[in-house]
């Protein structure tokens, strides 16, 4: 019998396993993971399946890992599979566990908090941060009556949600699986912080410095829907573009923002991260991210490669989807 944990690369994939791990241990489990949009992680292990297998699934959508899972599930694993992406027609077999929920305000981590009752329910709380659901995460930490140093978790959720963007594991400061591996060892988040472990320093001055990139976006489009910016290509830009967006919307939470990151491809294209407003009735990040080939969230998504030559269908759609 092998055991294998497929989780995202993001703050909610991780604290999503920590949690469960730091409950349920599996010290021999295989780790499956990549970078924030590495979510097709099925195919990596399904002809590896065995009968008897224990598969873990955490914050990857079940719509984009259907012929995997129905692959392992024929070979006799038992599956248990947490996330709160598109799920697709959910296979009706007893070895499949799905703890899923679409809902706009929740994310994997508080999934797996209400799961084990708690148990691990500080880590949650950096995965909510992480996810940027900041009123999620204090909710987490009121619905347990814990006094947290929330300003702190919520710095480390947004750090390890930020590294796990790149369009590889070169672009990262640390490979997700081994940042996992550090944060197991502590019993929670606060005893992570007052260790001051080099990899918390090493997130803090490398989003510093990528900030700096941030701020030199370039305006592509501003309409009554939001705001089309551009950054250049390379590594900085590449791990930078989520929590940008994130900072603009939680900035300005009436307007949708859409942050193209330039890729050195030939044609040129670009990678979206796509924000929705949150104090307004809007259209869906994912309906427009699905338009184009993309995926996600109705309040954020993206898409990996929208041509260039399809900027302006995106930004005529970008405005319809958030008028």
């Amino acid at each position: 019998m092998a055991d294998y944990d497929l989780f995202n690369g993001d703050a909610d994939g991780i604290f999503s396993l920590v949690q469960l791990r730091q409950v349920e241990p599996r010290l021999e489990a295989l780790l499956v993971t990549g970078v924030k949009r590495d979510i097709r992680l099925f195919p990596r292990i399904a002809d590896r399946v065995q009968v008897g297998d224990r598969i873990t699934a955490l914050d990857i959508s079940m719509a984009k890992n259907m012929d995997g899972l129905h692959k392992a599930l024929t070979a006799g694993a038992d599956i248990f599979y947490a996330d709160h992406h598109q799920t697709g027609d959910i296979p009706d077999d007893p070895a499949l566990f799905a703890l899923t929920d679409m809902s706009r305000e929740t994310c994997t981590a508080n999934l797996i908090d209400r799961h084990l009752d708690g148990a691990k329910a500080a880590w949650a709380v950096c995965g909510a941060y992480g996810d940027n659901f900041q009123s999620l995460a204090q909710a987490i930490a009121e619905r347990h009556g814990m006094n947290l140093p929330l300003g702190r978790l919520r710095e480390l959720g947004e750090l390890v949600n930020y590294n796990a963007y790149g369009l590889s594991l070169s672009d990262l400061h640390f490979d997700p699986a081994e940042l996992y591996r550090i944060l197991l060892t502590y019993p929670g988040p606060v005893a992570f912080l007052d260790d001051d472990h080099p990899a918390f320093a090493t997130l803090q001055s490398g989003y510093a410095s990528d900030w700096d990139v941030a701020q030199k976006a370039r305006e592509l489009d501003i309409s009554e829907a939001g705001h089309v910016l551009s950054l250049p290509a390379g590594p900085a830009s590449n791990r930078i573009s989520g929590l940008f967006g994130n900072a603009l919307v939680a900035e300005d939470p009436g307007q949708a923002f859409a942050i193209l990151t330039e890729i050195a491809d030939d044609p040129p294209a670009y990678r979206v991260s796509i924000r929705a407003p949150r104090r307004r009735d809007s259209g869906s990040a994912a309906t427009l991210a699905n338009q184009f080939g993309g995926g996600g969230r109705a309040a954020a998504a993206g898409i990996d490669s929208l041509p260039d030559a399809d900027l302006p269908a995106f930004i005529d759609q970008f405005r319809a989807t958030f008028a």
